[in-house]
């Protein structure tokens, strides 16, 4: 069965936005098990940038979210303000620090750490609706701040780079991605490990298991 798998994308660079790597390789993932990769992304701008020669913060400089994702996309990219979440079977969010950066503003200043408006209400409506939600890396903190703690407090750290975290209860997925993995085929084990279970709660769910 041909399902539509939504792609959270929250910037383009492993230090202030998406891991590429993550992203393509779930990409890739989505698309060879036939299913529609919808690709979504938020309308504001990145907490800062960061100069990816050096990791150090580009002063005076800002870039937006939804400008710098389109750098990973090939396609439509969709605002999740413009797109109903009950469409979608489930959702992938990959790593790198724009996932904690650019959504909860983990690095802000205390006082100012709140999660960017909308994505809360996404995530929740579209789980409602039988969708299962996937997290690489350091999207884990994401689904965390939505749906509450992991499976016996687990997180990217005390898993294999090949390794699943299934909270089968509320149709929640965590692997490691480059939290753990050191190289391009762990990566892209750990992720095709995490989509092949989606496609397993997707299957459970449509037989009302």
């Amino acid at each position: 069965m041909r399902r539509r798998i939504g792609l959270l994308l929250t910037g383009c660079g492993c230090y202030d936005g998406t891991d590429p790597h993550e992203a393509v390789l779930a990409m890739l993932a989505i698309q060879q098990a036939g299913h529609e990769l919808v690709a979504l992304t938020l309308d504001s701008p990145q907490f800062h940038v960061v100069d990816h020669t050096t990791g150090v913060e580009a002063e005076n400089q800002q870039r937006l979210i939804m400008t710098e994702s389109a750098r990973l996309v090939r396609g439509k990219l969709h605002r999740i303000a413009d797109l109903s979440p009950k469409l979608l079977d489930g959702i992938i969010i990959p790593g790198g620090q724009g996932a904690a950066k650019n959504v909860l503003r983990a690095f802000a200043p205390e006082g100012q750490r709140e999660m960017v408006e909308g994505v809360a209400s996404f995530l929740l409506d579209a789980n409602r609706a039988g969708a299962v939600i996937g997290a690489i890396s350091l999207a884990e903190f994401v689904v965390s701040a939505v749906f509450g703690p992991w499976p016996e407090n687990k997180g990217c750290f005390d898993l294999a780079a090949d390794e699943v975290l299934v909270d089968r209860d509320r149709r929640l997925l965590l692997t490691p991605g480059y939290t753990v993995a050191i190289s391009l085929v762990q990566l892209q084990t750990g992720i095709s490990h995490l989509c092949a279970e989606m496609w397993k709660l997707l299957d459970e769910r449509d037989r009302g298991l």
